[in-house]
């Protein structure tokens, strides 16, 4: 996922328009219910209180935890840092405690975008699975750093000590020539796990750059649910070259949720160009080809069912990723049939990176997804509530 957002500010174009969804008041109240994060993405809403995973800032800079490798914003190379500052939270009411600490967690010196920690799941017997995204992958799986917390990256890690190696299973699967697409660089063995949930006594899992769905049995082993299709797209003269241009733009799978049915729902952000309403919601059955099942939406980063089967998905920018910073997110409701997108009064979102909903209603959103604990503003979690 991190390739195709990591878009620096010469590559913005001004000439791409927000989609048009509609807007829908009602005066919803948001309060911060934990400041202070690094990088918080997806979000587990338990009965035991709320999990969320923060991605970390990597580790210092130094010779000792830093390599070098190729700039996801722009030309050159930039220094990739790790070190053990991921985790994953619980949070009661406004009170974070650290379910798990000193996780494995890298970041790109150049944009300060971490990965680590991204999503997390209760197991059957109330442990934490928890899923880790990867840079630097090699052609064979693995990646570039050293030492066994490396290890960790591009996997799912069960109780136990039990590792899931998915970013070994994306090389093992490489995407096709034909179907890769995206920009120059891109590498038919690439992987970034982004997302999971528990499914049918395992999980399945979104790998954002491998644009699949993946299923993963409770013994371990990995199979592909479904690979998601490029999408032709039209990039103005500017934006990544002196001339305008199509791009085959990626899925980009970065979230996904058990619907009422039982069938799979997959959310894409859809890679660059990532024009406003180009992204779309997947209905998945196993066995059976990958359906869409909503339209006109833009940079899904989080999907998640309230009581009453209508899904909420955070767009991590209404413009798209070329869009400026400043252009802020969104949460958006969609119908139970799919067929109606309603962008939600939500305020102050930018960069939103994982939602949850209680059984009451009340919706959580992880926003400043790509901050750290230091930035102005920081990563946090938001309550929403009247959203009716």
């Amino acid at each position: 996922m991190r390739r195709t957002v990591a878009i620096t500010a010469a590559m913005i174009v001004a000439a791409i328009a927000p989609a048009a969804i509609a807007a829908k008041g009602g005066g919803p109240k948001v309060s911060v219910v934990a400041s202070a994060l690094n990088s918080p993405k997806q979000l587990l809403y338990t009965k035991h209180g709320l999990l969320v995973a923060e991605s970390g800032v990597g580790g210092p800079v130094g010779a000792s935890s830093c390599i070098t490798g190729p700039s996801t914003g722009g030309s050159g190379t930039t220094q990739y840092c790790q070190g053990n500052s991921g985790a994953v939270d619980v949070i009661h009411g406004t009170k974070v405690s650290v379910a798990a600490g000193a996780l494995p967690s890298v970041v790109e010196e150049d944009n300060n975008e971490a990965a680590g920690p991204a999503a997390v799941t209760r197991t059957p017997n109330g442990g934490l699975a928890v899923l880790f995204q990867d840079e630097l992958v090699s052609k064979g799986g693995g990646n570039a750093f050293s030492g066994a917390t490396a290890k960790q990256f591009g996997t799912l890690q069960l109780p136990g000590g039990r590792s899931v190696d998915l970013a070994r299973f994306a090389a093992q699967h490489p995407q096709s020539a034909a179907k890769l697409g995206g920009t120059p660089g891109e590498t038919a063995y690439d992987s970034d796990p982004y997302d999971l949930v528990a499914y049918h006594g395992g999980y399945a899992v979104t790998d954002a750059a491998a644009n699949s769905l993946l299923s993963v049995s409770a013994g371990g082993k990995v199979t592909l649910l479904a690979r998601f299709p490029t999408q032709a797209e039209q990039v103005p003269a500017g934006a990544l070259g002196p001339t305008a241009m199509t791009i085959h733009a990626q899925a980009v799978p970065t979230s996904v949720a058990v619907g009422p049915d039982g069938a799979l729902y997959v959310g894409l952000l859809r890679g660059v160009p990532s024009a406003p309403g180009t992204a779309q919601i997947y209905r998945v059955v196993p066995g059976h080809a990958p359906t869409v099942w909503a339209r006109g939406l833009t940079s899904v980063t989080a999907i998640a069912f309230d009581h009453q089967g209508r899904l909420l998905a955070t767009e991590l920018s209404t413009g798209g990723l070329l869009a400026p910073s400043t252009v802020p997110g969104a949460l958006v409701r969609i119908s139970a049939g799919g067929r109606h997108a309603t962008k939600l009064a939500v305020p102050g979102l930018f960069d939103p990176s994982g939602v949850a909903v209680a059984p009451n209603g009340t919706v959580y959103v992880s926003n400043d997804g790509t901050s750290p604990k230091t930035a102005t503003p920081p990563g946090e979690v938001l309550k929403i509530t009247g959203l009716g």
